[in-house]
Parts: structure tokens; sequence; C-alpha cells
């Protein structure tokens, strides 16, 4: 049999950045004109952050507009995109399958993800809700729901996302109906481990259910607090054979494979099982399939061995993944929010250097994969991208200051030395006047401590607004979770790298960038 060809995208989208975002999906189509069927991740035409601005429909017209200008380019191919669409009075979040310049059928997604970071029911119905037409802004009638399509060469069916990590998935009624292929588009966030989680998921279910999985992922920060990692993936009889890179700074990263269907089907008569008869009711018919004309061109499938397993321990695999996805999340707040750089109230402490090694992470990963020019070609001074700023008082010591300077200097930042002192006497000789208070430390150490915290606030967030720079938030997720923390102190600013993770990774991080075992970061 011939070999189809099957590529998958890995994809940085923006929010509501239509325009941008279906530049980058056209530059995808052309650059892979010699593929049979391109897999676009979850929601890739609006981006997936859109939260209540779903429920606009001028969101819902623009995610149209911008399906019907891919059209043209979809002559002897297959594409599958993301995008919202309302039938009425339901919303749903959908892949669109176009070839041959129409629009196919629509698939929505069945499972929705309620569950950690994602609130998807807050906008979006469950398939179930669905019609089995969806009449289209132009008036055609548009096939809508779980659907199977089938070409001459193979058959497909699409679970979204959370479709693949559920239960009961969408697969399992398609894989009994014979379908060849399951193309999985997400928008996966970053978190330690995941990837191996993924690939575990798609091994088992495509093992089980004697198929190829494709699987498509967004990749960066395209909104607030959210990074996705990237790295799509193909699978067939439950051995992976292909990946593309995780955790990138540029538009777009694709795995392609050529692949030759009758060894899944082979695999299949050999090994697959029922899933029993509670399931026959509801298996998928001729009534919902979509018949596909594509033309493919004769090609041999390239033999592929399985890729290995990590050789990495997890452990140093969170370190590199901690150091790389970071940087890839500054760095996009960072041009996403239009500003020059970043400032830190640099202490000496562990928290704060390590802020400043994942800016200067950021710095070095951005020019080897962007150019030595995508800081300048913004107008972001490089010399200028990170401010630093040791804020002493007595209590602070010469160490300190002396390891904040070091630190300053080792990574080439604007540096910075003031006492806070002034500051702290003139707040606390007011609430004395006020109160009466004689403020001592043996009987006020927890206000005399936060205000010492506090007063650095205002100080470090004027400097940040005169560069122009976000301000760095230095406080991490244990001192979150025990509620030691200065509200307005170590808890101010735009962004927080480190609130994710605990002091206790970030010690274990920064003894690994230390010894020089880092793959971003020289020893510091």
């Amino acid at each position: 049999m011939q070999a189809v060809r099957l590529t998958s995208v890995s994809l940085k989208t923006r929010v509501l950045d239509f325009e941008g975002n279906l530049s980058k999906i056209k530059r995808v189509l052309r650059e892979e004109k010699d593929s049979d069927l391109i897999l676009f991740p979850e929601l890739s035409i609006s981006g997936y952050g859109c939260e209540d601005s779903f429920f606009f429909p001028r969101i819902w017209k623009k995610s149209w507009d911008s399906l019907n200008e891919l059209l043209p380019l979809t002559e002897n191919k297959i594409v599958v995109v993301g995008l919202p669409v309302f039938q009425n009075p339901y919303l749903f979040n959908c892949a669109a399958v176009l070839c041959n310049g129409t629009v196919a059928g629509i698939v929505p997604k069945s499972n929705l993800a309620t569950t950690g970071v994602h609130y998807e029911n807050r906008w979006f119905a469950r398939g179930e809700e669905a019609r089995e037409l969806w009449i289209a802004p132009d008036g055609s009638a548009v096939p809508f729901g779980s659907l199977l399509f089938e070409t001459d060469r193979f058959s497909f069916g699409v679970e979204i996302c959370e479709d693949s990590w559920v239960l009961q998935k969408p697969s399992i009624l398609l894989s009994e109906a014979g379908t060849d292929l399951i193309l999985s588009p997400g928008a996966s966030h970053f978190a330690f481990g995941k990837q191996r989680i993924r690939r575990q998921i798609f091994r088992e279910s495509s093992r089980r259910e004697s198929n190829v999985y494709l699987f498509s992922n967004l990749c960066g920060n395209e909104s607030g607090r959210l990074i996705f990692e990237g790295g799509a993936m193909a699978v067939q009889n439950g051995e992976l054979i292909a990946e593309s890179e995780r955790l990138f700074f540029g538009d777009f990263k694709t795995c392609s494979v050529e692949i030759d269907f009758d060894v899944s089907r082979a695999h299949r008569a050999r090994n697959f099982r029922p899933s029993g008869d509670r399931y026959r009711a509801e298996k998928s018919d001729d009534d919902s399939k979509i018949y596909l004309s594509l033309d493919v061109p004769a090609r041999v499938a390239r033999i592929r061995k399985p890729l290995p397993e990590p050789s990495d321990s997890k452990e140093k695999e969170s370190f590199g993944d901690f150091t790389r996805a970071v940087a890839l999340g500054l760095y996009d707040y960072l041009i996403q929010s239009g500003t020059k750089g970043y400032t830190l109230s640099l202490s000496g402490g562990a928290d704060s250097a390590a802020c400043a090694l994942l800016v200067a992470a950021m710095k070095k990963i951005a020019k080897e994969e962007l150019g030595d020019q995508t800081f300048s070609s913004r107008s972001i001074e490089e010399s200028k991208l990170l401010f630093t700023l040791y804020q002493a008082t007595v209590n602070n010591s010469e160490r300190t200051r002396g390891l904040a300077a070091a630190l300053a200097k080792d990574l080439g930042t604007n540096h910075g030395d003031v006492s806070v002192d002034s500051e702290v006497k003139s707040i606390t000789e007011k609430i004395s006047g006020i109160t009466g208070t004689s403020f001592d430390w043996q009987k006020h150490n927890l206000v005399l401590q936060n205000i010492q915290a506090r007063v650095r606030s205002p100080i470090v967030w004027m400097l940040a607004n005169l560069n122009d720079h976000l301000l760095l938030s230095t406080g991490n997720r244990s001192e979150a979770s025990a509620g030691y923390t200065t509200m307005d102190g170590d808890s101010s600013g735009s962004v927080a790298p480190l609130t994710g993770v605990s002091k206790e990774f970030i010690l274990r991080w920064l003894r690994n960038v230390a010894a020089g075992k880092d793959p971003i970061l020289p020893p510091y």
C-alpha cells in the first residue's frame, strides 16, 4: 500500500490575534505542501485562552472568516484546525476538517477540561448536546458531531485534547468502526513529567486500538498563566515513532511521518479486542461517515524504529524543563506585553537569584533560536533587558549585598544599591505618632519585618515603570502555601516565575546550575 504523509503541528498562537494565527497556519500549509493530512492544535484559529471573549459573536464570525481563508490551500489535502462554533443555543470547542476547498465536517469536543487550571465548561457545552447539522454563516449545512472520515487510503476520527485523557474515549467507538487514524488536537499545558504521561496515553491507546495516533499541541505563553509545551507526536501500534521539539521559541514545529496503514490493519486483525455488548447500540454507522476524495501520490513508507525512552532521570529532566519552560514564558510575556525588559529586587537570596538566572536563560535561548537581532528588532536594548536593585536596611548583611552584586556582575545586568532605612523610619514614625506605639524588635518583630519588605515595593515599582519594564515577583509556592510572605512586598510584581515550584525545588535547581549541569545556563 502507498504511504500517507501525516503532519502534526505544534503552534505558537496568540489570543484573539486572528491575523497572526492565520498567517502562521498558512505558512505551515505552504511549507508542508507534500503532506496529505495536516493537524493543527485545539482552538488554533482563535487561541485557547480567550476566556469570556468566547461569548462574543464577533469572535465566532472572525473564526469562521479565518477558516474560509484557509480553504483555497486545501486542494487534495486534509487540514484540521480548531475554532469555537456556535450552534444555537450552545457554544462548542471544535475541530473543523477541511478538504478540497470545503468544510467537510466539524467535530465538537465531547469531554471538557475542568480540572486544575482549566474551566472549559464555563464557555463550552459538551459534544453530546450537538445536532447533526450546523448551518454555517454562508447558509451551507455542515455535518456536525462525532464523525468518521474515510478516504480511499485510510479512515480517521477526531478526539480533542481532554477526550484522549478520559476513561470512555471517543476513540473506543471509532476503533470499533475500523478507524485507522485518531487525530488528537490539544492545548495541553506544561507540567513536570507531563510529556511522559502523554506518550504513555497515546502508546497504550494505539496499542489497544491497533491504529495510529497523531497529537498536536500549542506552545508558549499565549495569555496569562499557562505555558504550553508543544511536543507533537505520532504513534503506531503502541510505538512512538516521531516527536517534535518542546518548549521552542519560534512560531511552530512540525512532526511528519509516512504511514503504511496496512501495518496497523495487520496488527488489528491479529490483536484487536472488542469493547463488549454495552457499546453496540452506540457504534458509528454509515450515516456518520464523511467520504473525502484524496489522491495520494506514490511514496514508500520509511521504516521507523520506535523512539527510545528518555535517558535522563525525572529529576534531571525537571531541572532542564524548568529552565526552558519559564524562560519561554518570560520571553512570550515580554513580547506580547510590548515592554522593554524586567526589573528585579535582588536580595542576595535564592529566590531572586533564580529569577535573575531565568531571565539570563531567556535571553540566551531567544538569541540562539531566533537570531541575534531578536531583541533589537523589537526596540529592546539587550544591555537594559534586566535591571536589578539591592535594597538594604541596617539589618542586612554585607554577605547578601556582595552576593547580589556578584551575580549582577556575572550576568551583566544594570544593578543598583540603595538603603531603605529612611523610608522604614518615616513610616514607623508616622504610625507611632498616630498610635503612640514605641516600636522595638522584641515586641513588634512581625510588623517591622513586614514593613521592611513592603517598603521596597514602591521603590522597585518606580524603577520598573521608569524602565518600561515588567516587575518580577520572587515568591515561591512554599511561602505562599505556608503564608510566609509579605503582601505587597515579595508578592508584588507583574510576573511570578517561581509561583508554581517549591523552595526545596528552587534550591536543588540552583545547586544543579552551580554544578554546571543545566543544559542552558553555565555554572554561576
